[in-house]
């Protein structure tokens, strides 16, 4: 693919299960345009519907992870601003809305684990991306701002959803509320990232992570995640339910078979998904 993109794919790992997708607009830190929105929304789609990617990597060209939506006036190249003493178009601004929550939502549609691997500036939209993916890896050089309300906005990209989540509740509350910087280490004190490297260290370590999760069971792996955050706002009666329904799924599976064997004769396993 050609530098000029907004994204740029590659396949890696084992079994090329690995799809490695690289926000492409250093010079503006990976800030978000609608153009590059429909392009991650598109291979978010492609990717729910590929058996054969076992696990997606999020991550950003140069050194920004990505500085939220482009507010330079290139979001939306293909438009032209309305005339000053033009009526307010909201109907307008919700449907362009729509742009931006669509990809968001294709991401979290995605069965597959989905790490972050964040190796600068997370700021904004680029802050509720991370908290979106299931998995993070950071950089020591990055550094997370909910920069919205400094706009006098929220985090309207689900954000407000995802970062107590992630965080917890005080924290959050502290970075929604101030829109102060919130340094590396902090952030994985805060349980942000799973691992926290120095930036020389950040492909490799994310890659090790990759091909664990590419070499376990896709069905246990999308199934648990399914059910993770399918029961997350229900009682503990009501979840046990929904694992009875969903556990014949992957009992009966070829991977569960493998899984035996594999043990019983004292080898690594090699799960096909099926």
């Amino acid at each position: 693919m050609s530098d000029d993109q907004p994204i740029l794919t590659e396949r890696r790992g084992e079994r090329d299960g690995i799809l490695w997708i690289t926000l492409n607009r250093p010079e503006k830190l990976n800030a978000l345009t609608f153009p590059l929105l429909r392009e991650f929304q598109r291979i978010c789609i492609d990717t729910r519907a590929d058996r054969s990617v076992r696990c997606v990597v999020i991550t950003g060209a140069g050194r920004g992870f990505c500085a939220g939506m482009d507010h330079s006036g290139a979001a939306d190249p293909d438009s032209e601003p309305p005339p000053a003493d033009a009526p307010m178009d909201i109907e307008g601004a919700r449907l362009n809305f729509r742009v931006e929550t669509e990809a968001y939502i294709a991401l979290k549609r995605l069965d597959v684990p989905v790490i972050a691997s964040i190796n600068g500036a997370c700021v904004g939209a680029g802050f509720d991306l991370v908290c979106h993916c299931d998995l993070a890896v950071g950089s020591t050089a990055a550094r997370f701002q909910v920069a919205y309300v400094k706009r006098g906005l929220y985090a309207d990209l689900g954000g407000f959803w995802s970062i107590p989540k992630i965080i917890g509740w005080r924290k959050a509350m502290e970075m929604m509320m101030t829109g102060r910087f919130m340094d590396a280490q902090e952030a994985h004190q805060a349980g942000l990232t799973n691992y926290l490297v120095e930036p020389e260290d950040l492909e490799s370590r994310t890659m090790e992570l990759a091909l664990e999760v590419e070499a376990g069971p896709p069905i246990g792996q999308k199934v648990g995640k399914l059910l993770a955050y399918k029961t997350a706002s229900m009682d503990f009666e009501n979840a046990i339910l929904w694992s009875e329904m969903a556990l014949p799924l992957v009992t009966f599976s070829n991977d569960r078979i493998e899984g035996v064997n594999s043990f019983v004769e004292r080898r690594e396993p090699r799960f096909d998904g099926r």
